[in-house]
């Protein structure tokens, strides 16, 4: 019988924070974290602080979350927010700085070894972890899952426990708008491909479905503007709620092969990480439709293109791949990522199928899908 469990309580719309204090103050000192300029720019830290202070909490400012931060970095935070007497912890910011918060709030509460945050099992309950999402793709605030960098970018590893679900996430679009054009559409793109990876995925139910077709229609509905490059307030709060929408959706299936395939693609040709995984999202959708054309379908119909035009779309939005060689993708394949994307796979991944989702999406420069 599938289950869903969702404990984080989302709150959404223009000042939220404002608007309901009561989920943000849990105790007389937090620790917020977040890297060094979004949360100011965006003007999300000036509204936290402006809670807190109102409510008599003292807090502490960790403003040095960037994509070098480590696991020894957090693990430094999570043993000083301890010795700090740290009640809970606010982060603002991307999916890197949300991850550390919710690291740190677990190595904060329990003796352990950096390393042993990966045993997903803790004596004791992390301290508790409030969301403010600046960026509109990682879906990390509604998640239970958290990345951290081992010792340098290109090893990376997750990890995942019910107890590192976020209590509270608040959603409000305005700390979106200073977003560039191009982390938008990087980000759109990430949480497409999240909602898409757990549409077309064995380990999907009808209620993970329900968030993961709807966040596909909401990128869909953004279509024109991750174009343009213009975006409205509807656009910048339909891409918000996708993201959060698509952590919800990946939460109950995991990911499956576009991310894996993708990382190959941030490591070797510094590709942004929604980019990457965008690259490859059109051939992944035909390749799951060998298995179940219906599922394929659905996906293509909520996003309201069929697949020749979503290819014609990613073209307009993604960066160029002019770069990317056939010896590239061999020795991707021979770094091959199957063994371990497989169990959440509608169709069982070959070294070859890896060869022909990279050949066709990134240098068959006039496939043609309209007979998918």
């Amino acid at each position: 019988m599938p289950k869903y469990f969702m404990p984080t309580t989302l709150l959404s719309g223009e000042n939220c924070i404002k608007r309901h204090p009561r989920h943000i103050v849990h105790g007389k000192k937090c620790m917020i974290v977040t890297g060094r300029n979004s949360a100011k720019i965006s003007g999300a830290l000036a509204d936290v602080t402006a809670v807190l202070d109102g409510h008599g909490v003292k807090y502490d400012i960790y403003d040095e979350v960037t994509d070098k931060t480590n696991i020894a970095d957090i693990y430094a935070l999570g043993k000083k927010m301890h010795d700090g007497g740290i009640e809970y912890v606010v982060g603002i910011g991307g999916g890197t700085t949300l991850d550390a918060a919710k690291a740190a709030a677990v190595y904060a509460t329990n003796d352990m070894a950096p390393m042993d945050i990966y045993k997903e099992k803790y004596e004791k309950l992390p301290l508790r972890v409030v969301c403010v999402p600046t960026t509109a793709g990682t879906g990390s605030d509604t998640t239970q899952y958290v990345m951290l960098t081992i010792d340098d970018f290109e090893n990376k590893r997750s990890f995942s426990s019910e107890v590192c679900f976020p209590y509270a996430t608040f959603l409000d679009s305005r700390y979106t708008l200073t977003l560039p054009v191009d982390v938008t559409r990087s980000t759109a793109m990430d949480a497409l491909c999240h909602c898409v990876e757990s549409y077309l995925n064995t380990n999907a139910s009808p209620f993970s479905d329900i968030v993961a077709l709807e966040g596909i229609r909401l990128v869909g509905q953004c279509a024109g503007a991750l174009i343009k490059g213009e975006f409205s307030k509807s656009h910048r709060e339909k891409l918000l709620t996708a993201a959060s929408v698509g952590g919800m959706a990946v939460a109950h299936t995991g990911l499956n092969v576009v991310h894996k395939m993708g990382h190959q693609l941030t490591c070797d040709k510094n590709i942004q990480h929604g980019f990457a995984n965008g690259m490859l999202l059109t051939e992944f959708i035909a390749w799951c439709s060998k298995a179940d054309i219906m599922r394929a379908v659905d996906v293509i119909r909520a996003i309201g293109m069929d697949l020749s035009t979503l290819k014609k779309f990613m073209d307009k939005v993604l960066p160029q791949t002019n770069g990317i060689t056939e010896d590239d993708v061999k020795v991707w394949v021979k770094n091959s990522i199957y063994d371990d994307s497989e169990p959440n796979s509608p169709r069982k991944l070959t070294r070859e199928d890896e060869f022909e989702i990279y050949t066709n999406a990134l240098l068959n420069k006039n496939r043609d899908y309209t007979k998918w």
